[in-house]
């Protein structure tokens, strides 16, 4: 693969996910095979629902292009940049990026700090992320590189390799979605909340169940949780949420910050406290 294309992202989606797209790719040569076949033989009923059926795989196949393209190429909405943004990162900053063994997104904030340091944190376990498509897109994995803004560590979602608050952002990007356990995801924040700073910010983006990814997706949309329930899951573990960006109906992202136990203490008793 071409590391400068800028559809590296869409294809390495693509081959992660290589098996539906082949059994799409089959089902839609042979509904122009049996549609062929019918108005040879004169089957003509068989022709408006192979057509209909035709027609809708063909735009969910296209709607799946798009909606990679958006997540993971450079032209798309670059998420990990939005939250850098969002968390209004310097760039000599230590931050945490939260990963699943992928990098790609780490290597591209590195190149946005000058003294500043990315921890790299690689919680990917088979046990507890089950989904095959990841385990086909690590096999595709960048080589690190020789970059000193960037360390590599690996660990555990209930118990990231880092001290209490050593670093002042952790960045989340779409990596909770990856546990299937409600526990799992909420353990994950804590362990965020426990390296954090205080006034440090959790920068989380995930795909929730909107009207474009309705469009995108389909039935499928509703194994997506809303974006209340990230809302109440990051508030459960403590954090004092911001802001929140939409990126067009695609994925919702979320700042939050740990407070300090002054505002902590102002915000339990309904006092304004500068953020």
């Amino acid at each position: 693969m071409n590391p400068l294309s800028p559809y590296r992202g869409t294809i390495q989606y693509i081959y992660g996910n290589w098996p539906a797209y082949l059994l799409t790719y089959l089902w839609i040569v042979s509904a122009v095979f049996l549609m062929g076949i019918s108005l040879q033989q004169g089957w003509l009923g068989f022709i408006p629902l192979t057509l209909a059926a035709l027609l809708i795989t063909v735009y969910f196949f296209l709607a799946s292009l798009w909606s990679a393209h958006q997540q993971f190429d450079p032209g798309g909405l670059r998420p990990h940049h939005m939250l850098f943004n969002m968390g209004r990162i310097h760039p000599d900053e230590t931050i945490a990026v939260i990963d699943l063994g992928l990098r790609t997104q780490a290597i591209e904030l590195a190149r946005r700090l000058l003294t500043g340091q990315v921890m790299v944190i690689d919680v990917y376990n088979p046990q507890w992320t089950t989904s095959r498509a990841l385990v086909r897109w690590r096999s595709r994995l960048p080589e690190p590189p020789d970059d000193p803004r960037l360390t590599w560590h690996v660990g555990e979602f209930g118990l990231l390799p880092l001290p209490d608050q050593s670093v002042t952002a952790v960045i989340l990007c779409q990596v909770l979605s990856e546990f299937w356990q409600e526990g799992d995801r909420l353990r994950l924040i804590q362990e965020a909340y426990r390296i954090l700073k205080p006034n440090g910010r959790l920068l989380l983006a995930e795909r929730t169940r909107t009207g474009t990814n309705w469009l995108i997706s389909g039935p499928l949309t509703l194994q997506l949780p809303t974006d209340q329930y990230w809302r109440d899951l990051i508030t459960k573990a403590g954090f004092h949420l911001r802001t929140e960006r939409d990126l067009q109906g695609v994925l919702h992202c979320y700042h939050a910050e740990k407070l300090t136990p002054e505002q902590a203490r102002q915000l339990a008793l309904e006092l304004p406290f500068e953020g």
